[in-house]
C-alpha cells in the first residue's frame, strides 16, 4: 500500500516542480514529524542553484489537496506528507486482502544462487556451523519473498584433509559407527588427527589415502564417497530440525573430475593467471594481486595467490575459482544428478554423480557465498580473476556474506580438538526444547507440549543468532534467548499467539470502518505498513538482522495499542471490528517476519 502512495507522491511533486527525476521518498518511524518524507528539493536546489529550505517552501504551497493526506509541509529542505484516515484504512484493507504476501516484492529476473553451509563431511554441526545454516536460510527466504528466484546449493568437501583422515580411521582405526553418523565420525576425526600429530605412519597413511581419493576411480576413493554421503545425510536430520532445506549438492570430487580442465584450460588462456618462472612459485599460476589488495587488506610478505600448483592440482582457492565459473554459466561441461536426499518440504536435494541425469541448476545471474569472515581475503580473489576473465557483470554479482564466530562464555570451537563436544546444534536443541518444557504452563497433552515446546526452542535459537548483524561475534546465553520480556523469539511468538488469542474471543468479524484512528492505531498500522520497505532493505543488504528488529517494534507498538486502545470492549461496533483488523493486520505481519527468520508460531503457549 506504501508503493501506491509513494507513486501518488512521486506524480504529485513532478507536477509541482517540473521535475522529471523521481528522488526516493523515505518512510518515517513512528513518532516522527511526517509519515513520508521527501529530499526532492535538496537534489533540485544543487542543479538550481536555489535554497533548499525555500524550495522545499514553495513545492509544498505548489501541491494540490489529495484524500490520501491530511497535511502536506515542508520541514527545511524536506517536503513531509502526513496520511489520512482514509489512507490508514486503505493499508489496513491491503494487508487483509493480501495476507501472508503482504510485503513481498514483485518478480524479478534472474537467478540467485545461495551458498551454505559447506561444512565438512566428518562431523556434526557445531554452533558455529549453525550460524552459518541459519544466516544462509534466512536470507534466501528474504530473497525469495522479495521476488527473487533462489537456488539453495551446498558445497560438499569431499576431497579434503579432514575427510582423508576420517576415512583413512575408518578403514584402520574404527568402523563400527554408533549413534548418529556425524556425531559418530566427529568423535572419531578428533582420535586420528590425534594420532595424525605423533605418528609418522598415520601421516604417511593419510596422505596415500588423499592422493586415491584425488585420483578416483578406485577402492579408497569410492569409500570415501560413500563415508561423506552418510555423514551428510546425517547433518541433514540436523538441518530438517532447524526447518532447513537445499536443492543441490555439489561435491568437490565431481568439480575435479566434470569442469576442472575445462576452468584450468581458461584461466591460462585468459592470462588471468601468469607462470612464475622463477622463486618459489616457479612453475605455478598466480594471480599478481599486488599494492591494490595491501590496501584493502594490510601489508603482506606476499600478496599474490597462487591458483594452480607446478604439479598441475590446484589450491582450494584455484577450484573455487573454477566452480564459481560454472555457477555463472561460463563452463560447456555439465554436471549430472541423482536424488541425494527427500525433505521434509516434499521436496527432494539433489546431488552431483557421475553419469547422472542433466538437471537446471546453477547458471546463476548472482551467488552469495555464505562463509565466515575469516575467508574474505580468498573470496576477493575469485572476484579479482573473475574480473581479469573480462567477466565484470559476474564480479559484481558474487557477493561474500560474511559472519563471526559464535560461542558460549569462554569457549571457541575447533573440530580438530574436538572442543565441539557438548555444544554441537544438536545438543542445543535438545537444551533449548528442555528448558522450554519446564516453562510451560498451558493445560496440553505430553505431544502439544513436546511440539511447542521444540517450536518455542528453535525459535529461540534462530532469533538469537539471527539479530545480531552478521559482522558481529555472538555469544549464545540462555537467558538471553529465552527472554520473555522482549528481544526475544519466545516473546515475538508470545505476540503473534496474543493476537490469535484476541481474534479468538471477539465475537464480531475484524473489517475496516470508517474511523478517526487514534495516536497508538496510527502508530501500530504505520508500523505494519513498513514490512514492504524492510524488506527490500533485508534482501538489498543480506542482513536478516532489520527483519528481527521490525519484528521487536511491531510487538511494542501491539502492545501500546492494546493497553491503550480497547480491543473486545471498545464500545462503539465500527471501532471495535476496526480494532480487531489491526489485531488480525499484526498477526499478519508478526508471522511473516517470523516466517522470513525460519521461525515458526505455535497455536498455543
Amino acid at each position: 500500500m506504501l508503493d501506491g502512495l509513494k507513486e501518488e507522491i512521486a506524480s504529485m511533486l513532478a507536477g509541482a516542480s517540473g521535475a522529471s527525476k523521481e528522488v526516493a521518498l523515505e518512510t518515517l518511524e513512528p513518532g516522527k514529524v511526517g509519515d513520508l518524507s521527501s529530499r526532492l528539493a535538496f537534489v533540485l536546489a544543487k542543479e538550481r542553484k536555489e535554497n533548499p529550505a525555500k524550495l522545499a517552501a514553495d513545492i509544498a504551497k505548489g501541491l494540490k489537496p489529495s484524500s490520501s493526506f491530511d497535511k502536506i509541509e515542508a520541514a527545511g529542505p524536506y517536503v513531509n506528507f502526513y496520511l489520512s484516515d482514509k489512507a490508514y484504512s486503505n493499508i489496513l484493507s491491503d494487508m487483509l486482502g493480501k495476507k501472508g504476501r503482504y510485503g513481498a516484492g514483485k518478480k524479478k529476473a534472474g537467478k540467485v544462487i545461495m551458498e551454505f553451509p559447506s561444512v565438512n563431511p566428518n562431523k556434526p554441526w557445531h554452533i558455529g556451523h549453525l550460524r552459518n545454516a541459519l544466516l544462509g536460510d534466512s536470507v534466501a527466504r528474504i530473497l525469495e519473498f522479495d521476488g527473487h528466484e533462489v537456488e539453495r546449493m551446498d558445497y560438499i568437501d569431499d576431497l579434503g584433509l579432514q575427510v582423508a583422515q576420517s576415512l583413512w580411521g575408518f578403514l584402520n582405526y574404527d568402523s563400527n559407527p554408533q549413534g548418529k553418523f556425524d556425531s559418530w565420525l566427529g568423535h572419531q576425526y578428533v582420535g586420528v588427527a590425534k594420532r595424525f600429530e605423533e605418528d609418522k605412519a598415520v601421516v604417511e597413511g593419510v596422505r596415500e589415502t588423499v592422493k586415491l581419493m584425488e585420483e578416483g576411480d578406485n577402492e579408497i576413493a569410492r569409500a570415501g564417497r560413500d563415508l561423506a554421503e552418510k555423514c551428510v545425510a546425517a547433518q541433514y536430520q540436523t538441518s530438517f530440525e532447524f526447518g532447513i532445506f537445499h536443492d543441490v549438492l555439489i561435491f568437490e570430487s565431481d568439480i575435479l573430475r566434470t569442469i576442472f580442465n575445462e576452468g584450468v584450460a581458461q584461466i591460462k588462456e585468459n592470462r588471468a593467471v601468469v607462470l612464475e618462472a622463477e622463486g618459489k612459485n616457479a612453475g605455478c599460476w598466480v594471480v599478481k594481486l599486488g599494492e591494490e589488495f595491501e590496501k584493502e587488506f594490510g601489508k603482506m610478505e606476499n600478496p599474490d595467490k597462487v591458483l594452480i600448483r607446478s604439479d598441475g592440482t590446484a589450491v582450494y582457492t584455484g577450484k573455487d575459482v573454477i566452480f564459481h565459473l560454472w555457477k555463472f554459466g561460463k563452463l560447456k561441461n555439465r554436471f549430472g544428478y541423482a536424488p541425494f536426499i527427500g525433505q521434509p518440504n516434499g521436496k527432494t536435494a539433489f546431488m552431483t554423480v557421475p553419469g547422472g541425469k542433466d538437471m537446471p541448476f546453477g547458471a546463476a545471474d548472482s551467488a552469495i557465498n555464505v562463509i565466515g569472515v575469516e575467508q574474505k581475503y580468498p573470496q576477493r580473489v575469485i572476484v579479482e580473476v573473475l574480473r581479469r576473465l573480462k567477466y565484470e557483470d559476474e564480479a559484481a554479482n558474487l557477493h561474500h556474506l560474511s559472519y563471526e564466530h559464535v560461542g558460549l562464555p569462554d569457549e571457541k570451537f575447533s573440530g580438530r580438538k574436538g572442543t565441539w563436544v557438548g555444544y554441537t546444534a544438536d545438543e542445543l536443541l535438545a537444551e533449548a526444547k528442555s528448558r522450554v518444557m519446564e516453562k510451560i504452563k498451558v493445560d496440553a497433552g505430553a505431544d502439544e507440549k513436546a511440539e511447542i515446546a521444540k517450536i518455542v526452542g528453535a525459535g529461540a535459537i534462530k532469533y538469537s543468532f539471527l539479530r545480531t548483524s552478521s559482522d558481529k561475534r555472538i555469544t549464545f546465553r540462555w537467558e538471553d534467548a529465552l527472554n520473555m520480556e522482549g528481544d526475544s523469539g519466545p516473546y515475538l511468538q508470545y505476540a503473534y499467539v496474543r493476537t490469535r488469542g484476541i481474534l479468538g474471543k471477539a465475537q464480531d468479524t475484524p473489517s475496516v470502518e470508517s474511523v478517526a484512528f487514534g495516536k497508538e492505531e496510527r502508530a501500530l498500522i504505520k508500523r505494519l505498513a513498513m514490512l514492504r520497505d524492510i524488506v527490500a532493505r533485508s534482501a538489498k543488504e543480506r542482513a536478516p538482522h532489520h527483519i528481527t528488529q521490525y519484528a521487536l517494534d511491531v510487538a511494542a507498538d501491539f502492545s501500546s495499542f492494546y493497553t491503550n486502545c480497547p480491543v473486545l470492549v471498545a464500545e462503539d461496533s465500527k471501532v471495535r471490528r476496526t480494532r480487531l483488523a489491526i489485531t488480525e493486520a499484526t498477526g499478519i505481519a508478526l508471522k511473516s517476519a517470523l516466517g522470513l527468520l525460519g521461525i515458526d508460531c505455535p497455536k498455543r503457549m
